[in-house]
Parts: C-alpha cells; structure tokens; sequence
C-alpha cells in the first residue's frame, strides 16, 4: 500500500508526515488534538511553544503509562478467569 504525504500544522510549523491510507484520518486527528492541547496551555498562561510542548509531551507520557496499567490488569483479570474457568472445565472434561 502507498504512503500518503500529509502536511500538518503543529506550533506554527508545517510538517510534513507520511501515513497509510488507513491511517490518515488518525494522524490529522492527532494533530488537530496537539493544536487544542497547545491552546489550552497558551489559554492557561504559557507563552513558551517549547514549554507547552513539553508540557503537552509529559501529559501524553502520565496518559499512556496510566492506560498500559490499566492494560495489565485487564489482562491479568482475563487471565484468572479463564485459568479459574479451566480448572472447573478439566477435571468435567478428563472425568
């Protein structure tokens, strides 16, 4: 499948990004989400495009770390069930 280039605007700079087809609609909603983000730290006092986009980096790191836990207990819960389920449905089986 062909790459896309897309031209994305981020903090007054123009980007431009390769993507899949299937992709491209997330990428431009990725970047649409990083101009909101950067607004609202600018609405909230911060001037410094560096500032707010390491700040924006930092919240997006804190979001991803919190969903992987989240991740991993899901997992884990899925995991105890299906291994409580396969200790009632073995001995039913082998008997």
């Amino acid at each position: 499948m062909e790459e896309l280039s897309i031209r994305l605007k981020i903090a007054d700079r123009e980007y431009g990004i390769k993507a899949e087809p299937d992709n491209e609609t997330l990428v431009r909603d990725a970047g649409r989400l990083i101009q909101e983000e950067l607004k609202k730290y600018r609405d909230m006092g911060v001037r410094d495009t560096q500032d707010a986009l390491a700040m924006l980096a930092f919240d997006c790191l804190v979001t991803k770390l919190r969903s992987d836990q989240q991740i991993q207990r899901l997992q884990r819960m899925v995991f105890d069930k299906i291994t409580q389920l396969d200790q009632v449905v073995t001995p039913a089986i082998t008997s």
